[in-house]
Formats: structure tokens, sequence, C-alpha cells
């Protein structure tokens, strides 16, 4: 009987445990999580040098994301230009986070391409 309830209470505990997000591992599964979804548009949040504020300008949109094998998360588009490139980073070195609707995702990191530090909006497309 007690055995029973240990096994409820490792159960539970297992999945209120908070994920360690600098974990290499944790960041390559997030990042293959993420890959199934297509994404319906891409925004990037810049800060303006003059005025400080903070703005987001869409980039792209209908696009996907890529992990390529040398553990870089890309994101192409895929509509009138198909094909392009717009981030690509490392995953042990990218931060991201999920919206709490689960409809995007915040990518922050060096960008390979630019040769940056970028934070990228993706926001997913969303079948009915």
């Amino acid at each position: 009987m007690f055995g029973f309830f240990k096994n409820i209470i490792h159960k539970i505990s297992n999945r209120i445990k908070k994920n360690d997000e600098e974990n290499p591992e944790y960041r390559l599964k997030f990042a293959r999580r993420i890959c199934d979804k297509k994404i319906r548009y891409i925004s990037e949040r810049i800060i303006d040098g003059k005025t400080g504020e903070v703005v987001d300008t869409i980039i792209g949109k209908d696009g996907f994301f890529n992990i390529n094998k040398n553990n870089e998360l890309s994101i192409y588009l895929s509509g009138d230009k198909g094909g392009k490139e717009l981030f690509r980073a490392f995953i042990p070195d990218l931060k991201a986070s999920e919206f709490l609707s689960l409809e995007g995702v915040v990518l922050e990191s060096l960008d390979l391409i630019t040769n940056k530090e970028r934070q990228i909006i993706a926001y997913y497309k969303y079948y009915r």
C-alpha cells in the first residue's frame, strides 16, 4: 500500500519539477519539440538606439524550423521567398521560451548568419 502512494508522489513531483533551461540536453529536446511546428509569421524585437523603445518588426511569413547535423536551429521561409534562411543559432547557446498560450516562441541567441545577438519571435500556425 505504501508503495502505491510513493509511486503517485514520485509521478506528481516529476510533473511539478522545473526544467533546467541551462542544460544543453533540455535545449535540444525543446528545439526538437518546436521543430514540428509550422510558422505563421516571424518578427524581430529591436531596441531603438535613439529612443530606447522596443519595436517588433515583421521579417517573414510562412516558415518552418529545421535542426541540422551541427546542432543548429534554423528558421526558413516557405512562402514567396521559399528556402530563405532568416535565423540560425547553436542550440546549446539558444535561449527559448514558449508563450503561455503555446501559440509561439521567443528565441534569443547569437545569429550565425548576421553574427549579431538577436531576439526572434515565431508565431505558430493554428490548424482547426
